[in-house]
């Protein structure tokens, strides 16, 4: 009990302002029928630091191996990030791979010097590889949505107990 006193004396001498879970109120479950639920985490931040940066956030993630829900936290500034264009090296594993190369580099551009058209044709397929890569495996989309129908079934878990089949849901999705 002491030590909780000198703990909130701390945090009100050094003047830290706490930053709410979002969307959920508890970071802990025991994940039985009935559970026990806590909140075992908190998050400060000081006074400026929420004058800086006022879109701070702390969004609960999905527990997927875990009886502990982990948080991020995330940082809304007014910077604008640019588009990044990243080659996959697996890429060239795939059918339609070369033929998206040849076929782009091969489109005709109306450059009038020999950099302007390189430039020209790797800006051409950097945006064909973006839009050939589309087609490639959903396992990422797949691994997303899992995670949201557990974190769905974790918020769900903050009201009465789940239900055995929403249980055996987020029981399956996990493995």
């Amino acid at each position: 009990m002491a030590d909780t006193l000198i703990f909130n004396d701390a945090i009100g001498h050094l003047g830290l302002v706490e930053l709410q879970i979002k969307g959920s109120a508890f970071t802990w479950s025991t994940m039985q029928n009935e559970p026990l639920l806590e909140q075992l985490d908190w998050f400060f931040t000081s006074v400026n630091w929420t004058i800086d940066y006022p879109n701070t956030e702390v969004i609960p993630m999905a527990k997927i191996t875990s009886d502990h829900i982990p948080c991020k936290v995330t940082i809304g500034t007014s910077i604008t990030r640019c588009n990044i264009f990243r080659f996959e090296n697996f890429w060239t594993e795939h059918a339609g791979f070369f033929d998206t190369v040849q076929n782009q580099w091969l489109t005709p551009t109306s450059t009038t010097t020999a950099t302007r058209t390189v430039s020209a044709k790797l800006k051409g397929l950097r945006g064909a590889l973006k839009e050939w890569s589309k087609s490639l495996s959903n396992l990422s989309v797949l691994i997303s949505n899992c995670n949201k129908v557990i974190l769905f079934l974790d918020a769900l878990e903050d009201r009465p107990s789940l239900f055995n089949l929403e249980s055996n849901l987020r029981y399956l999705v996990k493995i």
